[in-house]
């Protein structure tokens, strides 16, 4: 039997309520939200800072007052992993939410042991080195050891452990992207964990569906001429109708805008995809250089022939620390002498801070080289150039004195310029640096929690 998946949520803000189309028209078995990236986890962690309850989306209470009701109603499960850095919260605000809606008899499933980072010392001791996966170095031998995230990109088997166990929502903190979607094919086929070619093609399934609008012409280039830019703002979101030998057909909430068609699934297909041959995922390691897509009827594309290869022994982890503070502050120069002008400013600034402890000052052109470079000429004398000039310090009051440094010379700056009032005013940003790493797979225990209401 078809298994029918929507996807609601490709990123921490995306609008969750177009899932409301899928469930009331009865269109989807299962709806899943991927919330989660690298940058989110550092979000949920400063608010954790601020409320140790929190470390949760806020697209969760969204998801528990307006979704949750409809999709219980129609014993339609839920899976997010909202849960981000505290699923457990998250459960217990679901739980709490549920019991004032008066959804009795539901099951809440939380599902924890991604995060490392209060085990990242007794994990170095019995011989996991966290080497960066870019750089070679050990964790133990890198200076800053300011982490404030750690955690490990999990697969499908708790989520289908608890949707066997009859959870109708469940949330999860690190889950791989694509395992999100694979996990209710898995419980629903009783797919075998080492049936590779069935769990790459949920993989590709799952990887097809985990950025909501891109799939259906959002983000599109092949689409840029041939979709009125108002339905952007109003995009139906994807479903899968998977069939149990883990082909499936892409499509999308019927009667609402958008377009499903070979060139948006193969956009969406190459996003953030080193190697096609080698598609690594906590699951299957999948093999898109052997898959078929076909048209299949309007907004309808058949994918099919994906085939798999074992699971790695590793599992990925990303860590996150922090690694000071940044600026940045936006000027604008007019013709003539645009070239003359840009010398004056970097000189300016670099006298105006000349003493002060910045580690780094980067200048970029907005609409010269800021996306590709200087691959191609610059004009000789332009009618304007908008330079960003992008700098870090340790502490953030060293930003906020050059800030002010710079700004005292107003009056005795590069004729013509002018400087974005809003850059002027805003607050230093955390930078968080990323360091990625493997851990073995067999240290890696994740639990589930059950909640009922």
């Amino acid at each position: 039997m078809t298994l029918r998946i929507g996807s609601a949520q490709g990123f921490y803000g995306d609008d969750v309520t177009r899932a409301l189309p899928m469930i009331d028209g009865g269109h989807v078995d299962v709806v899943c939200f991927e919330a989660l990236s690298e940058l989110t986890l550092a979000i949920l962690r400063k608010d954790m800072l601020a409320n140790p309850a929190r470390g949760y989306t806020f697209d969760l209470n969204i998801i528990a007052k307006q979704i949750l009701p409809r999709a219980f109603a129609r014993n339609i499960p839920l899976i997010t992993n909202g849960g981000g850095l505290n699923p457990l919260g998250a459960a217990e605000m679901i739980r709490d939410t549920a019991a004032k809606l008066g959804l009795r008899g539901l099951k809440i499933a939380a599902i924890t042991g991604d995060d490392i980072l209060a085990s990242l010392t007794d994990l170095q001791a019995v011989g996991e080195t966290f080497a960066d996966m870019d750089t070679g170095e050990l964790l133990a031998h890198t200076a800053n050891q300011n982490f404030v995230t750690a955690n490990v990109y999990l697969g499908a088997a708790p989520i289908v452990e608890a949707l066997q166990n009859g959870a109708h929502i469940i949330v999860t903190g690190r889950v791989a992207d694509p395992s999100l979607y694979l996990a209710p094919m898995i419980a629903h086929f009783g797919w075998s964990w080492d049936d590779w070619n069935r769990l790459a093609s949920g993989i590709v399934a799952g990887h097809l569906l985990e950025c909501t609008g891109q799939v259906v012409g959002g983000n599109s280039l092949a689409l840029i001429e041939h979709i009125d830019p108002r339905d952007l703002a109003h995009l139906g979101y994807p479903i899968a109708h998977v069939e149990s030998d883990g082909s499936f057909v892409l499509t999308k909430t019927p009667d609402t805008h958008g377009v499903v068609s070979l060139e948006t699934v193969k956009e969406q297909l190459l996003y953030e995809v080193h190697d096609p041959a080698r598609y690594i995922t906590p699951d299957v390691i999948a093999n898109f250089t052997t898959l078929t897509l076909a048209h299949d009827g309007v907004d309808r594309v058949r994918v099919s022939g994906v085939t798999g290869s074992p699971r790695p022994d590793t599992l990925k982890v990303s860590m996150g620390r922090m690694e000071g503070y940044m600026r940045e502050l936006i000027f604008t120069l007019g013709y003539p002498h645009v070239w003359g002008k840009l010398a004056q400013l970097k000189a300016m600034i670099a006298e105006s801070w000349r003493g002060l402890p910045i580690h780094r000052v980067e200048y970029h052109l907005l609409g010269v080289n800021s996306l590709f470079g200087n691959i191609a000429k610059a004009v000789d004398d332009p009618l304007e150039l908008i330079v960003r000039v992008m700098f870090t310090a340790d502490d953030p009051d060293t930003l906020k004195t050059a800030v002010r440094k710079v700004m005292a010379n107003g009056l005795s700056c590069p004729p013509g310029m002018s400087v974005s009032g809003t850059t002027v005013g805003a607050e230093p940003r955390v930078i968080l640096g990323l360091w990625s790493s493997l851990i073995a797979r067999k240290r890696v225990q994740p639990t589930i929690s059950y909640t009922e209401v």
